[in-house]
């Protein structure tokens, strides 16, 4: 089935901007603003520029090694909050579909400033312990300033690994992480590293990648891997079977987040706000119970009914909820690009 496109899609007014939920997440915010200071940075311009074109350019995420400081401070403050958001919403997505889970160990896999850590932190309370796995020392170093601005608070025992995500031996966690991770290794050592990680879950293992084309091919290709080693899909499908998107479609979401004073002025941007675009896999040993269906496009209101395309464990489907359908249609009216829906009762 090809998707019809209908309107652009997008997350949602500024009442959806994302924004850190708990404690974990507004610390994390405060130790980016204390790492970078206050005030404008003219120095960071050239290096914003630049990663902005690496991003552009590369056709699968760009290898962010060796970067000088200067160009931490502008991954900082130009593409940390948005991956941030990204990756605390994903998470968030777990802890919706299986509320009583309480991860205690987390894996944080090419952790770059921790991103993922502080992002779990800020949705599962329940966590003991982190090991951050980082092989460029610099993003190693920024990541254990940004913990002292107090990440062991909320997850209590912090390590660092300093090595290839890829290939160090990996201890078994409930949750294992590897955000805008697998685009970077290069073909060859996907399928190797995808082993490693899934050998070491023992609960959620999460993958998420740019919202592109090339970024939902590998994690297609991963699913499927994952599936035949016996993992279940978490999210985002609704079931474990072939993935139906064909063609020039791919599955995507998007998220909305504040720019701060310094992101808009290093972007030259005018809106107060960005929407990242991702996509992301989460596989587990055991089969949770999921959604009918995942929305994956806006929801086409007209007058009495309102269009909807989803993925279903039957495949592609565009549903028609119309008015007569009373607790669908409200649910049909008040979903969002994303959402899990409950179709039939």
């Amino acid at each position: 089935m090809r998707l019809p496109r209908g309107r652009k899609a997008r997350p949602g007014g500024d009442e959806l901007i994302a924004r850190p939920g708990d404690e974990a997440g507004a610390a994390f915010v405060e130790a980016i603003g204390a790492e970078l200071g206050d005030g404008a940075r003219p120095e960071l311009f050239a290096p914003a520029s630049e990663l902005s074109q690496r991003y552009r350019s590369a056709g699968r995420a760009p290898n962010l090694r060796g970067l000088d400081a200067a160009e931490l401070h502008a991954y900082l403050a130009t593409r940390v909050p948005a991956t941030f958001a990204a990756t605390r919403r994903v998470l968030g997505e777990i802890a919706t579909v299986k509320a009583d889970w309480a991860p205690r160990s987390l894996l944080d896999l090419g952790s770059g400033p921790g991103t993922a850590t502080w992002a779990a932190a800020d949705v599962f309370t329940s966590l003991d312990s982190a090991l951050l796995v980082e092989s460029d020392p610099g993003m190693a170093t920024i990541a254990a300033r940004l913990a002292e601005g107090g990440l062991s608070r909320f997850v209590g025992e912090l390590d660092w690994a300093r090595g290839d995500a890829a290939c160090l031996e990996l201890p078994p966690s409930d949750l294992v992480v590897a955000g805008y991770v697998l685009g970077e290794l290069g073909h060859e050592r996907e399928e190797p590293a995808l082993r490693s990680w899934w050998h070491a879950t023992l609960g959620e293992l999460v993958i998420v990648e740019p919202g592109t084309p090339a970024g939902f091919e590998r994690l297609r290709v991963a699913r499927d891997n994952l599936i035949s080693w016996g993992a279940h899909v978490t999210a985002p499908c609704p079931h474990d079977g072939r993935c139906p998107m064909e063609g020039s479609d791919w599955c995507h979401f998007a998220v909305r987040l504040e720019r701060s004073a310094l992101h808009r002025d290093l972007k030259a941007a005018k809106l107060g706000y960005e929407d990242e675009k991702y996509s992301y896999l989460v596989v587990s040993p055991d089969r949770s119970s999921s959604p009918a269906a995942r929305l994956v496009r806006s929801p086409r209101p007209h007058k009495g009914h309102v269009r909807l395309v989803v993925c279903e464990p039957a495949g592609l489907n565009e549903r028609v909820v119309s008015r007569r359908d009373k607790d669908i249609y409200r649910q049909a009216r008040e979903a969002r690009w994303g959402d899990r829906l409950q179709l039939d009762r």
